[in-house]
């Protein structure tokens, strides 16, 4: 145990640099001001000042969040049900379904999506969710199947039921690999949701895209930082 003792508290002090960082350059603006002035000294505006950066990225929180939640509920879903014996039939057409999803643009998904619920968060929402089912549900499957056929064996030898099996058992030892799958997806969300600007959908994004159309680095470097930043806390945290 006190071999892992220092591995793991350099790994968390990282984990708290980069919040703490974080958490710097979304309060403390006049010092990012002075930062991305020094960095860009052509830059006019510097900053994005039209809405609050914590506002930004509480919107950019939410839309991770919203979409994270139903994305690992249906992949786990899906992929519990292609592992069950009756849904083993159906295995190759979800894994399809699931591959398109994530092989389309999330710019082309947001666009099919406006006609049909209107401009928002709602068809980013949507675009997001797809985009990120196929790493929750392959390492569900991939998780499942690395559990040794022994221990199955001996659960079936115990007398447990099929769903005694796959709850006291082969969740548990599939976790790790089932988590790997999850904090992927949920570094995918949150690049892909700055991309929600596009359709008024708010966030990080807001001023990476406000920055592009002016052709205004500094303002882009604005948004995109506090987002590569909650990417590398989140990727770490799990």
């Amino acid at each position: 145990m006190t071999t892992y003792t220092p591995g793991i508290r350099t790994h968390w002090k990282s984990i708290t640099v980069l919040l703490a960082v974080l958490l710097v350059w979304t309060f403390y603006t006049p010092g990012v001001r002075g930062l991305l002035g020094l960095i860009f000294p052509g830059s006019e505006r510097v900053v994005y000042e039209r809405t609050p950066l914590w506002n930004l990225l509480l919107e950019h929180l939410a839309l991770v969040a919203a979409a994270g939640t139903v994305a690992i509920l249906i992949g786990c879903a899906a992929g519990l049900m292609v592992m069950s014996p009756w849904g083993r039939p159906f295995r190759p057409i979800v894994m399809r379904l699931a591959n398109l999803g994530q092989s389309l643009p999330t710019v082309a998904l947001m666009a099919i999506a406006v006609p049909a619920v209107g401009y928002g968060s709602e068809p980013v929402l949507i675009a997001l969710v797809i985009y990120s089912i196929l790493p929750v549900m392959v390492n569900v499957v991939a998780g499942i199947e690395s559990v040794p056929e022994a221990v199955v064996e001996a659960g079936r030898g115990m007398g447990m039921t099929r769903s005694e099996r796959l709850l006291k058992l082969e969740l548990p030892l599939a976790l790790p690999v089932i988590m790997v799958g999850v904090r992927t997806m949920l570094v995918i969300l949150i690049s892909a949701a700055t991309l929600g600007a596009i359709v008024g959908a708010g966030g990080l994004g807001v001023p990476i895209m406000s920055g592009i159309g002016a052709f205004d680095n500094s303002v882009v470097a604005y948004g995109a930082i506090p987002a590569i930043l909650l990417a590398l806390i989140v990727d770490r945290a799990l």
